[in-house]
């Protein structure tokens, strides 16, 4: 299996592109992972197994091991997909963590991860959305914000919406998405009405 996929990588043809356009070294790896993970029926088993291994990548001794020379490139390779193995991710996800650290790649490891997971986006044709509220939104109100953000969305994108309790924003809500950004937050409201009084009559 880890030989097919670094044939896959090596490959200049990748059977299952990306369905949306990807550059640049991460972009390399992305492609041919997606295809792996495609043809091994994986998409979203290699999605979810790497986002879990993502939140290891930040702890100290982890950021050690992957910055330091002292250990062979070999030696990481086989440490991680030992790793992974023991914790139940797919072997698509397994070879894929072997090759980057076999090729010295572990530094861009979680540019890689985030780019699968925004090609995984385009994937499943969604929109993503974070939603931040002071309090968390009712079932109502949720459908009702998610039946606006879908005029301003391209037809049949799925809403999918993410939500983020901060009680600094006092009420109201800050919504996020695509490229878009609309702050009808109380506090931005007060703020506004601050400026407003510092002003010279």
């Amino acid at each position: 299996m880890f030989q097919m996929f670094i044939r896959t990588m090596c490959s200049t043809t990748i059977k299952k592109k990306p369905p949306i356009p990807v550059f640049g070294l991460e972009g390399r790896y992305v492609s041919a992972l997606y295809s792996a993970a495609s043809q091994n029926n994986e998409l979203e088993l290699v999605e979810n197994s790497l986002n879990d291994f993502q939140t290891l990548l930040t702890r100290p001794k982890v950021v050690d091991f992957i910055a330091t020379s002292l250990i062979p490139r070999p030696a990481k390779a086989k440490l991680l997909m030992d790793i992974a193995k023991q914790a139940g991710m797919p072997s698509t996800a397994v070879n894929f963590l072997g090759l980057v650290a076999e090729n010295g790649r572990l530094k861009q490891l979680r540019r890689m991860i985030n780019l699968y997971h925004t090609v995984m986006v385009a994937h499943r044709n969604e929109a993503l959305c974070e939603v931040i509220t002071a309090e968390p939104l009712d079932s109502s109100t949720k459908q009702a914000l998610t039946a606006v953000l879908q005029k301003f969305v391209k037809s049949g994108k799925n809403i999918q919406i993410t939500e983020k309790i901060s009680k600094d924003i006092i009420g109201g809500v800050i919504v996020g998405f695509e490229n878009k950004h609309v702050d009808l937050s109380i506090a931005r409201s007060l703020n506004k009405y601050r400026e407003l009084l510092k002003q010279p009559v």
